[in-house]
């Protein structure tokens, strides 16, 4: 969890829970819905460069730990030194956000090489807009790196929303259990291995479901996506290689070290995350506006 996604989760905080759309009633806690969702991912450890605001989750105790904010500000400033030159001859807004987005993605990369962890994104990882006005230079070897990308389709086991909320005891037990000890070990081949491969994601899959018929009422199964950079020798040369200068050597290191663990680097998308946020703010207000209607007597027609 970099700066930029703790200021997400702040502004996310804000909409719901102070905005004009908030419900003093219903006060939601991000974080905590966050940091189950990841866990149910079979996350291990969150690695966080900051504290997470507005919470009393004692999921922050039990699965988060402190990053390294020096290793990720030596990054940063070496990937804003090469998008920043590009900057120099854009006028377009929107092409200056995107190159900072790019900045972004490069960063978090880099330093999910220098500390062997996954990424973390709100938003499509893949995506890239305004392409056509992009830098060639820049832009050819980071698409390369995106469509490298792979991403499968597996039904796997969610946190219901109500016991998320509500009963933390219960999540803290089934984190516990042997059930979810054997979908975290399935989910961990993503990483220890190059390829998505139909096998791993059934294993993942059976795994999920044994631990979904172990806690009915607690958990749900929904498709959802899993995807992974596989740091292959062929995507090191084409996309790496292709870097201009700066980042090729601040990173040729790392990726040595890398290569030699044969291992990919799991994405994580919050994107389904703040939808369910999202809906489960709106069944509040519906269910707390139809309480109210109760008893009312309707108009004479």
């Amino acid at each position: 969890m970099t700066p930029y996604e703790h200021g997400y989760l702040a502004a996310l905080d804000h909409y719901y829970n102070e905005g004009p759309f908030a419900d003093s009633e219903n006060q939601i806690d991000i974080p905590h819905v966050l940091l189950s969702a990841l866990t149910m991912s079979g996350v291990d450890t969150i690695s966080s460069m900051g504290k997470f605001q507005n919470s009393n989750t004692t999921l922050i105790k039990k699965i988060t730990s402190k990053a390294s904010s020096k290793k990720w500000s030596e990054i940063y400033r070496k990937s804003d030194t090469i998008i920043d030159a590009y900057k120099t001859n854009i006028k377009d807004d929107k092409v200056k956000d995107e190159l900072d987005a790019i900045k972004h993605k490069i960063s978090q990369l880099l330093f999910s090489l220098k500390t062997n962890s996954g990424i973390i994104t709100f938003g499509n990882f893949t995506e890239i807009k305004n392409k056509e006005s992009l830098p060639l230079d820049l832009i050819i070897p980071f698409d390369i790196l995106m469509q490298s990308i792979q991403t499968k389709s597996a039904n796997l086991p969610v946190l219901k929303y109500e016991t998320d909320k509500k009963d933390i005891k219960r999540f803290l037990t089934i984190l516990e259990s042997k059930e979810y000890g054997n979908y975290k070990e399935a989910q961990s081949e993503i990483e220890q291995n190059q390829n998505l491969t139909s096998k791993t994601i059934r294993a993942i899959e059976v795994a999920g479901k044994d631990l979904y018929k172990k806690n009915l009422s607690h958990i749900e199964i929904r498709e959802n996506a899993l995807k992974a950079i596989p740091l292959t020798g062929k995507i090191v040369e084409l996309f790496f290689g292709k870097l201009p200068g700066i980042l090729t050597d601040f990173s040729g290191t790392l990726l040595g070290d890398y290569l030699k663990l044969n291992k990919s680097i799991p994405i994580y998308n919050c994107e389904p995350i703040i939808e369910n946020i999202k809906m489960a703010s709106l069944r509040a207000k519906v269910f707390k506006y139809l309480e109210s209607k109760k008893g009312e007597v309707p108009d004479p027609e």
